[in-house]
Parts: C-alpha cells; sequence; structure tokens
C-alpha cells in the first residue's frame, strides 16, 4: 500500500511536504505512511483517495489505478452497517468473523456498533479476506 502513497505522488510531481499539508499531518507523520514504518489511519486513506481522484481499491493495490470522482467522508455508521450485513449474510458469529479478521470480539462488536472506527490493517485484512471492495465498504460503491 506504502509504495503507492509514493507512487502517486511522484506521479503527481508533490514533494511529501505538500501532500502532508494537503492532508493536515507533519511532513514526518506522512513520511512513515509512505515509507511502511507507520500505518495510514483509515480517514486519512481515504481523504487521500479523494485528494488524487483514485479508488480507495486501486489505492491499496487490490486493483490497478481507478479515478474515481467520488469524494466522500467516512461515515462510521455506513461502515458498522457493513461489517454488519457482510457477517450475518456469511452466518458468522462475531468470534468467527473476528478469528477470521485476527482480531478480538470485542473490536467487532465495537465496529458493528459504530462505537469505534475500523483500522486500516483490519479493513485491510476484511477486504483480503473476504474478497470484499474497501470502496464498498465505505459506501463509495455499490457493487463488490
Amino acid at each position: 500500500m506504502f509504495e503507492r502513497l509514493k507512487e502517486i505522488r511522484n506521479y503527481e510531481g508533490l514533494t511529501q511536504e505538500e501532500v502532508a499539508k494537503k492532508l493536515q499531518v507533519k511532513r514526518s507523520t506522512y513520511a512513515g505512511w509512505e515509507s511502511g514504518k507507520d500505518i495510514i489511519p483509515l480517514r486519512k486513506l481515504n481523504e487521500f483517495a479523494n485528494i488524487f481522484h483514485i479508488t480507495l481499491d486501486s489505492l491499496v493495490g487490490t486493483c490497478d489505478i481507478e479515478h474515481s470522482s467520488l469524494e466522500k467522508a467516512l461515515d462510521i455508521n455506513t461502515i458498522s452497517n457493513n461489517l454488519k450485513e457482510f457477517r450475518k449474510q456469511k452466518n458468522l458469529t462475531q468470534e468467527e468473523f473476528a478469528n477470521l479478521l485476527k482480531t478480538s470480539q470485542a473490536n467487532i462488536h465495537k465496529y458493528e456498533n459504530g462505537k469505534s472506527l475500523i483500522t486500516t490493517i483490519y479493513a485491510l485484512e476484511f477486504s483480503k479476506q473476504c474478497n470484499y471492495s474497501l470502496d464498498k465498504l465505505v459506501g463509495k460503491k455499490k457493487n463488490n
């Protein structure tokens, strides 16, 4: 994922400082995300996708670069509803879903009830393990 951040920044001819300013973070914070030292929060990943008009799926490398004109802020209720709906469609308990994502049942409970935004790591794990579009998870796309 972090390779795409750098690839897109370089393609756009921007410095780390310029991108950091657009994301309203320090350059060192952005540099950590771009190097893979730190994990970019899901809200900032979405902001990056919005700024550069690309899909989240292409940003994290699950598909080729796709442009998107839909700029949408993350809505925790949309994400929690999509997670819960997916789990129920697959007839999984929260515990089984947690095991699939390598997290705790308590985290799944918080994510499904909108108490906490799913972390980037678990969103990526969900996308990978369940073959589920990140853009669909956050409500930017209807079909998977």
